[in-house]
């Protein structure tokens, strides 16, 4: 039996459902253009804040491992990382961009408003966090509230849902732009997932894409743009000829250190991520974390030192946590082959790991936590990026050498960000802006 083809004309058709994506549907269906979104992942009306839910927005239920075995976290869906990210603000680095010709000073300022983002006040800062907060000061780091995607009218001290999708609506996500780019007429085809871009003398004009009921799809436009993140954009260039696409992966490796000490901190719940520091000279963001009754309790049934982490769960009141996120070198590449990364660490990378794992002990040791409590979390990869390695194969207006292709996720940011979310929202309108005098010029 012949599969069955769906055919769809648009002025642009975005590869990809991430937050950057979202952001140039609503921007451009705004201003009438046909547009059509095409994600492999779903699209969640209710959004509730639940480890049900939280799984069907991860990559993989939460099973994604690089070649070498380290876990991956990585968002699946309209909103891509958005979903499951905790909502936290970095301020780009602008002399960085800056260097490849982008100024996204002005976009940045614009997406703070757009997307909520206010610093964490004092009334929801929990006491593990002011107590780690205050024993890195006692050491001379410069620690502080963090700036949040979260509408704090609406945010609860202790309630830690950001993960996993707020229930009350305070969080940001990119769904709140897609929204929108539906109202204004945009398509979204979910379930479907882009394999390449139709090319023809050198110009994108269009994708070909697959449903996950073996529907083919092919989709004619005037501008492409890949927002499927650092691996799927990868994926989706390589098959469209663009072969040295993913040869670049950094990861930004994360890993919690926890210890606990002799009398309660919390009775319920921390909000994570809502003071910390940016250590720029050693490239590392340390940020306090959450440790749930339930986090505790999955973490010793899966653990591999059984008996450490079962007595543990008698007492995760007392316990404080640190999440340090480690700028790596771009050491690892993307494989064609079923979405497979692989990621090698240099000595630089090790020597930043060992400076956050001392560093932490020693916060968590001047915050009153038994140095014999004290544990190491594996490292997790947090954001899969700069796979399009801008200067290289992309040009300072995010276009690569296919001429009306371009990219806009986590394959095009070069360097570390604790959380980048507000960077691809500068640089969405800032593409957004070009290709509206694309299209009027077509």
């Amino acid at each position: 039996m012949a599969k069955k083809l769906r055919k769809f004309e648009a002025d642009i058709v975005i590869a990809g459902g991430g937050p950057g994506g979202c952001a140039i549907a609503r921007d451009l269906s705004k201003m009438g253009k046909r547009v059509i979104m095409v994600e492999r992942g779903g699209y969640f009306k209710r959004y509730l804040g639940t480890p049900l839910v939280f799984a069907r927005h991860l990559e993989r239920a939460g099973k994604y491992r690089t070649i070498e075995g380290e876990p991956v976290y990585a968002g699946v869906g309209v909103g891509g990382g958005t979903l499951v990210f905790y909502a936290s603000v970095t301020e780009p680095d602008h002399d960085m961009w800056q260097k490849y010709g982008i100024d996204i000073t002005e976009e940045t300022k614009e997406a703070r408003k757009e997307c909520w983002a206010n610093k964490v006040p004092d009334s929801l800062l929990a006491p593990p966090a002011k107590r780690l907060m205050t024993a890195a000061r006692e050491l001379g780091y410069p620690w502080e509230s963090q700036e949040k995607m979260i509408d704090f009218n609406k945010c609860r001290m202790e309630c830690n849902l950001c993960g996993l999708g707020c229930p009350r609506g305070a969080k940001w996500t990119g769904m709140e732009f897609a929204k929108e780019a539906l109202k204004n007429g945009a398509k979204i085809l979910t379930g479907v997932t882009v394999r390449d871009v139709i090319v023809e003398n050198g110009l994108a004009g269009g994708v070909r894409a697959k449903g996950s009921d073996g529907t083919e799809y092919e989709i004619n436009a005037k501008v492409v743009v890949c927002s499927a993140g650092g691996v799927g954009t990868a994926r989706i260039l390589k098959r469209s000829g663009i072969y040295e696409a993913g040869s670049w992966l950094s990861t930004d490796p994360a890993f919690a250190t926890t210890g606990y000490t002799r009398e309660i901190t919390h009775r319920n719940h921390d909000n994570a991520m809502n003071v910390g520091w940016h250590d720029k000279e050693n490239g590392v963001f340390f940020v306090n974390n959450t440790m749930s009754r339930r986090l505790t309790y999955s973490k010793a049934i899966t653990s591999t030192h059984k008996r450490r982490d079962l007595r543990n769960m008698l007492r995760w009141g007392r316990a404080l946590s640190i999440v340090a996120v480690v700028g790596d070198e771009p050491e690892g590449r993307v494989l064609l082959e079923d979405g497979k990364v692989s990621k090698r660490y240099t000595k630089r990378d090790m020597y930043r790991v060992e400076y956050a794992r001392v560093l932490n002990e020693k916060i968590l040791i001047k915050a009153g936590c038994d140095p014999a409590t004290i544990s190491h979390d594996e490292l997790t990869h947090t954001h899969l990026k700069g796979t399009v390695k801008l200067g290289t194969l992309l040009d300072s207006n995010l276009e690569t050498p296919i001429k009306n292709l371009y990219c806009c996720d986590l394959s095009v940011i070069p360097d570390l960000s604790m959380e980048p979310t507000l960077t691809l929202m500068a640089l969405a309108r800032r593409l957004s802006g070009r290709l509206e005098a694309i299209l009027a010029a077509s």
